[in-house]
């Protein structure tokens, strides 16, 4: 089976669907769980978008979940 290589576009919804899974993961807790930083820090490296990630940190957006 042939694996397909993510463009730069694929690979900045990863890293942005990843900042949005640790802001929800924290949601109800402390802003900074090491726990989950390091759980999210190690799918980005094995995803092979951490520099992505890396770069969106600084102007990804604090989201406010709301359950319905």
């Amino acid at each position: 089976m042939k694996t397909k290589e993510l463009n730069r576009d694929g690979r900045l919804q990863v890293a942005a669907a990843l900042h949005l899974l640790r802001q929800w993961k924290c949601k109800d807790g402390p802003k900074f769980d090491p726990d989950v930083l390091i759980s999210i820090f190690g799918l980005a490296d094995h995803l092979g978008v951490k520099a992505e990630y890396d770069d969106l940190a600084i102007d990804f957006p604090r989201y406010r979940f709301e359950e319905y």
